[in-house]
């Protein structure tokens, strides 16, 4: 079964992919460290207790020579490599030194560290050995190993090969849990939208003849008229905002240009009843704009705006609409918005004030429509002087 998330699903997935996956990594590296490192040592003892037992067989055929006053040794070190003279394998490289570390016989360049017995040096390992005690006046045999390079290397890979290994083996992992994680809550998701779907389209029959039988009663005090109308206006945009916020993520949005101008007057004038119950001066500082939106969005942006203006204004207060090329800007003389809760104003069901009613969406849906269009919501505000919101182009 494939799950539909919508993009607030998406993002909540991504950021859990994202703890999850990185402390899983953060683990998995550590253990991928732990093992190199282990095994690297067992390497060291291991080469250590070898190469060392090789060294001392080396000083005990030394010793016996002298002791024996057989000169073949020295006369095979004359001739040949000294690995030959003891029979060492293709790995082993020999050095044989004198009295004050002078160099007798030694078949590497590298130079030695005479302060260790043993040591890894440019992915070699050496042995020191003192066991000659002199004999044939050598004080140092020092063995080297010279394919301990390919060794390393070849851990290296394979503690490599096994780290991404896991690491993508945890990615599935988390990316599958994930999923069976969210199927219920989807589920449970569905039948919520499915629910309000069904009631918010229940609601659009009535509300429609409500707003068209207005202009048709007679015998009813304009008062009552108004107020009706008023009341209708607010459960229509409601509506509107219910839907636009459960469709939005599963639905294309069809982009035409849209005459901005115009189409904040147009709404402007669907807001003058409401505006005048509150007795709310409007100023229009607008200039030509044309905007390649949709339509419907930019309705609910601008309808969400001005609704915010005119519910949280004061009586005989004043609203300032500004449009020029970069920016459109709502401006009232409202109860303003407390500076502490200006970051979680535009987060879906977060208000700034509970005292007017509403659920907290108008601004989740203004900010939803910024991001889908690439605009910024900008929000300065006074607590007790007014507030102005800014969408950047």
């Amino acid at each position: 079964m494939v799950i539909a998330l919508s993009a607030y699903e998406k993002r909540s997935l991504t950021r859990f992919l994202l703890i999850y996956l990185g402390s899983i990594y953060t683990f998995i590296c550590l253990l991928a460290w732990m093992f190199y490192t282990i095994e690297i040592k067992n390497l060291h003892e291991n080469y250590a207790l070898k190469m060392r037992a090789t060294a001392s067989s080396i000083a005990h055929k030394i010793v016996t020579a002298h002791m024996m006053e057989d000169d073949t040794l020295q006369k095979c070190l004359k001739e040949k490599p000294a690995e030959q003279c003891f029979g060492l394998e293709k790995e082993y490289q020999l050095g044989l030194f004198g009295e004050g570390n002078m160099p007798l016989h030694v078949s590497f360049p590298e130079p030695v560290d005479f302060t260790k017995t043993f040591y890894l040096e440019n992915n070699s390992f050496y042995a020191l050995d003192e066991s000659s005690q002199k004999h044939l006046g050598i004080h140092t045999i020092v063995l080297k190993h010279t394919h301990s390079s390919s060794m390393i290397h070849s851990l290296r890979l394979q503690t490599v090969f096994y780290l991404f290994l896991s690491l993508a083996f945890a990615t599935i992992l988390g990316y599958v849990l994930a999923k069976q994680f969210l199927k219920p809550i989807q589920e449970e998701i569905n039948h919520l939208d499915t629910f309000i779907k069904d009631s918010t389209h229940e609601l659009n029959t009535p509300i429609t003849a409500i707003l068209m039988s207005i202009s048709t009663l007679k015998n009813v005090e304009e008062k009552k008229l108004k107020r009706i109308e008023l009341s209708a206006k607010r459960i229509a945009t409601l509506y509107g905002n219910l839907s636009y916020m459960l469709l939005h993520d599963k639905q294309n949005e069809d982009k035409s240009d849209v005459d901005v101008k115009k189409l904040i007057e147009e709404r402007v004038e669907y807001f003058t009843d409401l505006m005048a119950s509150k007795r709310i001066n409007m100023t229009l500082n607008l200039r030509e704009k044309s905007l390649h939106v949709n339509e419907e969005g930019l309705t609910k942006l601008i309808d969400n705006l001005l609704s915010n203006a005119i519910k949280y204004n004061r009586l005989n207060g004043s609203i300032e609409v500004t449009l020029d090329f970069e920016k459109l800007s709502v401006k009232d003389s409202g109860i303003g918005i407390a500076s502490s809760k200006l970051g979680d104003i535009s987060k879906r069901y977060k208000r700034a004030n509970s005292d007017k009613g509403g659920f907290g969406i108008g601004l989740d849906i203004v900010n939803t429509i910024c991001k889908t269009n690439g605009f910024r919501l900008e929000i300065a505000s006074v607590e007790g002087e007014g507030s102005t919101f800014s969408v950047f182009f």
